[in-house]
């Protein structure tokens, strides 16, 4: 048996496979790892692209498709079904890890589970946020000493991405499966329900980004976005209500300014600007001084 499941769902981007298999190839931890790639009804040329990819990959690569296009969380479900090893990472098509990223995360994780045994851990790690458009990097923290709960429906210090992760196999089979309802924001919902049974997010206590997002808007729905804020917010109400009545307005001010950048970014404006005027009537005081500082921006 592996030490080490990779978990990557895949469709259609070959070009962004082979960058985050080449991550996966330069990182230094010396332990056994299997790649798992999960095909979502690719077309048939990049269907073949992709398992070429996989044949040729130095390390053991099992592919599987899915025959047709379920979307991202059936595809993370057959994934979670696909785990064999005791720990598992979740990888991208198109972002990819720095070499030291499994090496940083392993030591952290084997040091957190002496100290506390028995306790359902992620190791996590800061990151860089590339847009794609742009050549510029930002560094992003994953700040876990704090209310997890309360940061992860804020989502600007602690952010919910798979990515990131290292665990052990079982802490992700606690979790459940992922909600096939959300095709946009499963990861956020997947991580709540990890923290709601108790579950510590950590990160290696290290000042380096290990991996890298590529990042962009573009061809994604903005009101698929609104949708799935919306239904995230309905299935946590009693969350967001545990925080208060600010909190809980500040935070649907922010997911229609979040659906308005979706829409500005693909150049549909009349959608942006009805998104921008729901989050002004949401938090008239917070979207003047948006306004001030930004104009009408999202």
């Amino acid at each position: 048996m592996a030490t080490l499941d990779i978990l990557i769902p895949h469709y259609n981007d070959v070009e962004g496979l082979d960058l985050t298999l080449r991550s996966i190839a330069a990182q230094t931890w010396p332990g056994e790892m299997r790649v798992v790639i999960a095909d979502d009804g690719s077309a048939a040329e990049k269907l073949q692209a992709a398992r070429s990819l996989a044949e040729s990959f130095a390390r053991p690569v099992t592919f599987i498709e899915n025959h047709r296009n379920r979307g991202r969380p059936y595809t993370r479900n057959v994934l979670l079904d696909a785990m064999d090893s005791p720990y598992v990472a979740w990888l991208d098509v198109g972002d990819e890890w720095y070499p030291e990223k499994l090496a940083i995360q392993f030591e952290a994780l084997v040091r957190a589970e002496a100290e506390t045994p028995g306790d359902a851990l992620w190791m996590s790690c800061h990151y860089h946020w590339k847009w794609t458009d742009n050549q510029s990097y930002r560094k992003k923290l994953q700040k876990t000493d704090q209310d997890q709960l309360r940061a992860l429906l804020i989502g600007t210090e602690l952010r919910a991405y798979l990515w990131t992760l290292l665990a052990r196999a079982e802490t992700y089979r606690n979790v459940g499966w992922f909600d096939e309802r959300l095709p946009r924001l499963q990861d956020l919902d997947f991580f709540l329900r990890f923290a709601l049974k108790g579950g510590r997010i950590l990160e290696p206590g290290v000042a380096e980004a290990l991996c890298i997002y590529h990042k962009s808007d573009l061809g994604r729905s903005a009101d698929q976005i609104r949708q799935c804020n919306a239904y995230i917010f309905d299935k946590y109400r009693v969350l967001y209500n545990r925080y208060g009545q600010k909190f809980r307005r500040t935070r649907l001010y922010h997911m229609e300014m979040h659906s308005a950048r979706f829409a500005a970014n693909n150049f549909d404006h009349r959608l942006a600007n009805e998104y921008v005027w729901k989050a002004a009537r949401a938090r008239p005081r917070l979207f003047l001084r948006h306004l001030r500082r930004k104009g009408f921006r999202p």
